[in-house]
């Protein structure tokens, strides 16, 4: 779904598909903890109270808060609707307010007969939207290189959050809510009997009218309607600037050792080349939300440039709890005016990277540096200098007495 994202794997559950209630807090909270050093903006979770997993009501309430603790931390968490079908069948931490919930669909765009339907418990309409689940190709275990289908709700998740990964890679200014809300709003509607499948009609309300308009309001059977992947991510790269793929940018820098992250010292720099007319080069760091750095090396008839560690450090220095030494990941976008009196904006490139030895940007100059010799000189001048008047001065008095 998103090539460039990376994963990062949070083991809660047991090779049985069973897990304690801490385990599963535990990996939430890690998952919230550990955000800026793995640069986490997208969670899937696939698991439920529903069958194997047996919490009390107040662990599910706990978990639930969790989840949308984890929203609060800038984590755009989707969860799967669950398995059980029929009316009623979504529990936690599908139920959560602030997660995406989401229902499985068919080949054929229908709900899909197992799909666990809304209300939740507390009334709450789910899902929040519907993916393709069923008879999905997914790696098979053990096999080395072999694929298998599998089909639930599972398997829907993945996909949906995998869109999210791509939204923020168009713009990673986007909050949860904003991932959210572009997502339900470019989905396709599907009243909650489209196709008068039983399992939709199961899930709707007694004399529901709402099949009479169009995308009136979320159902519990497929929510908002059926994921558009294009017209989300569209919609994402589109919010402040117009999308113009014909600026590029492209990173110059290889990574380092490990084939993920660029190890970049205070001497170092991230380099670029551009092409397309971009007239202004922007940048941030993944720890700041909505403020861009305007490149001021960069001229408009330029065709490279460079973001160098020492301006990225100095970025991060004041920001609570952030390590400086360690990973961080980079965007840096392009702009050129419009004729339509706006800007443009060029697809938004990342880099991750690996500070090292970021204490050296704050060490004084060695002594045997030249401009500290210049420094001792001109010194050893003015006393020089200092002397030699107070001597003057000396024989004045002695010549005056």
């Amino acid at each position: 779904m998103a090539p460039q994202a990376k994963l990062v794997g949070v083991k809660v559950l047991d090779s049985g598909g069973s897990g304690s209630f801490a385990v599963v807090m535990a990996g939430m909270q890690w998952t919230i903890d550990n955000r800026y050093q793995y640069n986490i903006r997208v969670a899937s979770m696939s698991l439920g109270a529903f069958g194997i997993i047996e919490w009390t009501s107040s662990e599910e309430d706990s978990v639930n808060r969790m989840a949308n603790d984890m929203v609060y931390n800038d984590i755009t968490l989707f969860i799967a609707a669950g398995n059980s079908a029929g009316r009623g069948t979504i529990g936690t931490p599908g139920s959560a307010e602030d997660a995406i919930t989401i229902g499985a669909l068919d080949k054929d765009s229908s709900i899909a007969a197992y799909s666990s339907q809304g209300p939740t418990e507390e009334n709450r309409v789910k899902p929040n939207i519907a993916y393709v689940g069923s008879d999905v190709m997914s790696v098979a275990h053990n096999t080395g290189d072999g694929y298998t289908a599998f089909s639930g709700t599972s398997m829907a998740t993945p996909g949906a959050a995998g869109v999210a990964a791509l939204m923020l890679q168009a713009n990673p200014d986007l909050s949860p809510f904003e991932v959210r809300n572009f997502m339900q709003e470019t989905a396709e509607y599907r009243a909650c009997t489209y196709m008068g499948d039983a399992a939709g009609i199961d899930g709707c309300d007694d004399n529901d009218a709402q099949n009479i308009i169009t995308k009136n309001r979320q159902n519990n059977v497929y929510g908002h309607g059926e994921v558009r992947a294009l017209e989300s991510v569209l919609a994402a790269a589109e919010k402040y600037y117009v999308f113009d793929s014909s600026m590029q940018i492209t990173i110059e820098n290889d990574p380092t050792h490990d084939n993920s992250h660029t190890h970049l010292t205070p001497k170092d720099s991230i380099e670029f080349t551009t092409s397309g007319g971009i007239e202004t080069i922007q940048w941030r760091s993944n720890h700041i939300v909505d403020d861009w750095t305007i490149l001021h090396s960069y001229e408009k008839t330029d065709t490279e440039g460079h973001v160098s560690a020492i301006d990225i450090i100095h970025q991060l220095e004041h920001l609570p709890g952030i390590d400086l030494d360690g990973n961080h990941t980079i965007s840096i976008r392009g702009l050129k005016s419009n004729s339509s009196g706006g800007h443009s904006s060029s697809p938004l490139v990342t880099i991750d990277i690996m500070l090292m030895n970021t204490a050296s940007a704050f060490m004084p100059e060695s002594e045997d540096t030249p401009g500290f010799t210049f420094l001792a000189v001109s010194v050893a001048s003015v006393i020089a200098l200092f002397v030699n008047q107070r001597k003057l001065e000396s024989n004045s008095i002695y010549e005056k007495d």
